[in-house]
């Protein structure tokens, strides 16, 4: 099969760059090596862009570049290429045309694999479906070069983006969603926009019950909320939420032997949970391709404004074809990363920590503390560890937990001093005056004067 190729065009584009110096800076944006399809232009064009950033590109220099790679090109063939154009008017143009051979090659081969693909009847349909997709949009995520846009605009949409801020301020409002912890909006200003949040803590520190808090309380102001609940079912999770919100004893819950009253308070809970916009998708072994093909469709159903998913290593990685753990990381953590910038909206996600906390004295996670990437915590806009000392030292309060903002791209970073029910596995910002949350407390947790309250 004869892939797209033009070389012509690549001759060209390498020519001009060996005859003008600063050609280079017009087109190595968005040009890279493995675009070449001459495997001889390929690793020219790698010398060129190494030699820009220490001496400068000319033949010269170039040349030199190759013999330090041990490379088969001679200075002939360089010569031939600085010839082969009078003028470096045109590099752009010519580099633009090697660009988008590139992209049709690599349509041609995605599209080919997932008709060979199609004949594996052992696969999934929906898996290929949201494979192609998957494919097919990070192609897509190649060819946008970036706009441009005057800073005119900028200063325009600037002002605007206050003006909101400004508003939501005046309402008592977080800039973002709400995170469910007051205190914790003072420092995050809610859930932003096109920004991952990474939530992480060792088992057993409640990081699915803080999860669930948030996205019951974030639903209760009008947010559609989609959960990706990849270690436990639907059923467990809209029990737990109905627990926190009615206040019941989670134990007695699952024993079945709740009083009259509680029971009733119980059902009242789930009537009004029906109505929340949360969505849940609980398939096990799910791919970062198939959490954004269900997220893109729910978001074109306006039914996504904040993605939740618990818990990132559960994720199915086995399509990354990392070379290891730590990349198949890497690559999950920066495709999830793509997604809510392109979907303009937050994403909530769980993350394991790894063993190395057990062995320390101090119990406190550690960004370092990041499980298999320290991806994680560079594509993270904020990093938010949940901490109970009393885990370690059963002598200590039970119901005190410590939220620790490690990374903020966005602002300060800082803990906060938190109470949870064990009973109802609940988190608040202070301790009420009852034993357990009353459902009343989380009517005024963000109740506004001016503004009707919500029932959650």
């Amino acid at each position: 099969m004869q892939l797209p190729h033009d070389i012509e065009a690549e001759k060209a584009t390498i020519g001009a760059l060996l005859l003008e110096k600063t050609a280079i800076y017009e087109v190595m944006d968005f040009l890279k090596p493995d675009m070449f399809y001459n495997h001889q232009l390929n690793e020219i064009y790698k010398v060129i862009l190494e030699v820009e950033s220490q001496s400068g590109v000319d033949l010269i220099t170039v040349f030199e570049g190759l013999k330090k790679r041990n490379s088969k090109i001679d200075i002939t063939l360089l010569a031939d290429l600085s010839d082969y154009v009078t003028s470096a008017i045109h590099v752009k143009i010519h580099a633009m045309i090697v660009f988008q051979d590139y992209i049709r090659r690599t349509f041609v081969l995605k599209c080919a694999k997932s008709l060979n693909d199609s004949n594996d009847m052992s696969l999934d349909v929906d898996d290929l479906i949201s494979d192609h997709i998957f494919q097919v949009e990070n192609l897509s995520d190649i060819t946008d070069v970036g706009a441009t846009t005057s800073i005119d605009k900028l200063a325009v949409e600037a002002y605007k983006a206050y003006q909101e801020r400004e508003k939501r301020a005046k309402e008592g409002n977080p800039i973002g969603i709400h995170t469910g912890l007051k205190r914790l909006d003072s420092i995050l200003h809610g859930f932003q926009k096109g920004c991952v949040y990474v939530l992480a803590a060792r088992p057993g520190m409640g990081k699915t019950a803080f999860l669930l808090n948030s996205a019951r309380l974030s639903a209760a102001k009008g947010n559609s909320v989609l959960i990706f609940s990849l270690e436990m079912p639907k059923a467990a999770l809209i029990n737990r939420m109905a627990v926190a919100h009615s206040g019941v004893n989670s134990e007695l819950f699952k024993e079945g032997r709740l009083a009259q009253d509680e029971y009733i308070s119980l059902a009242e809970s789930l009537e009004q949970l029906s109505l929340l916009p949360i969505s849940v998708n609980d398939t096990a072994s799910i791919s970062v391709q198939q959490i954004r093909a269900q997220a893109k469709k729910m978001k074109r159903k306006g039914k996504c404004d904040i993605i939740m998913i618990d818990y990132l290593q559960l994720i199915d990685m086995s399509r990354l074809k990392g070379k290891s753990t730590n990349d198949e990381v890497s690559a999950c953590s920066r495709a999830i990363k793509i997604m809510a910038k392109d979907l303009d909206v937050p994403v909530i996600l769980l993350s394991q920590l790894n063993r190395g906390v057990e062995g320390r004295n101090d119990k406190r996670p550690m960004l370092s503390d990041l499980r298999d990437s320290g991806a994680i915590e560079q594509d993270a806009d904020a990093v938010i560890f949940i901490h109970r000392e009393a885990y370690y030292k059963p002598d200590l309060d039970k119901n005190k937990c410590t939220v620790i903002v490690a990374k903020n791209r966005e602002g300060r970073t800082g803990e906060l001093d938190i109470w949870v029910d064990n009973c109802i596995t609940n988190f608040k910002d202070e301790v009420p005056n009852a034993h357990y949350a009353s459902p009343e407390f989380e009517e005024t947790l963000y109740s506004d004067n001016n503004k009707e309250e919500t029932p959650f």
